[in-house]
């Protein structure tokens, strides 16, 4: 009897030990660096942001996994497919690649978004004096502020960017692609 009581509760703490290592977590988190604006030079009009954050992705499994392509989907644009820069320590990494996460492991990408900015007068206008400035330099792309700072200087014109946007990943199933994991981007 004392044999079939220990059983049991080997079989109850090991189930309860599964259920919370059974988990992928992925978190949005606030990024140091700098919106990139770009102009084009012979239309004179700004054409997109490069919108900085980082993707915590938490393996609290007990195998290593994989995934191959973080995808961010635009709701400003949701017919194009624009694409996610990727980087890890710094170093730009392909976004088409394998990419594996060991057991308790966290694995941390730094990401640029490329929202197209509408050429509509209205959000040009709003946008002019980097415009200006860009013309002046004679460059076409410009550093104008964290994620926090243009969002106080434009609040309507991030939420219209922004408003509805998601990361999607699917890790593989063995060879093959499984169920994606869609979560809300929130700035």
């Amino acid at each position: 009897m004392k044999n079939y009581l220990y059983i049991i509760v080997f079989l109850f703490l090991y189930c309860c030990q599964t259920a919370h290592h059974n988990s992928i977590n992925i978190t949005l988190e606030k990024s140091s660096k700098q919106i990139i604006i770009r102009n084009n030079l012979k239309e004179q009009k700004l054409t997109y942001f490069k919108i900085p954050f980082k993707i915590k992705i938490r393996n609290n499994t007990y195998h290593k996994i994989s995934f191959k392509k973080i995808k961010y989907k635009y709701s400003n644009n949701p017919e194009e497919s624009l694409g996610l820069m990727l980087f890890k320590n710094n170093t730009r990494i392909s976004n088409n690649l394998k990419k594996n996460i060991n057991l308790n492991e966290a694995i941390v990408f730094e990401s640029l978004t490329r929202h197209f900015i509408d050429t509509s007068t209205s959000i040009q206008t709003k946008l002019k004096p980097y415009l200006k400035k860009m013309l002046t330099t004679n460059k076409d792309t410009l550093h104008i502020g964290t994620v926090t700072e243009f969002r106080q200087k434009h609040p309507k014109l991030f939420q219209q960017l922004t408003k509805d946007d998601r990361i999607s990943i699917q890790f593989l199933e063995g060879k093959k692609l499984g169920k994606p994991i869609s979560i809300p981007v929130t700035w």
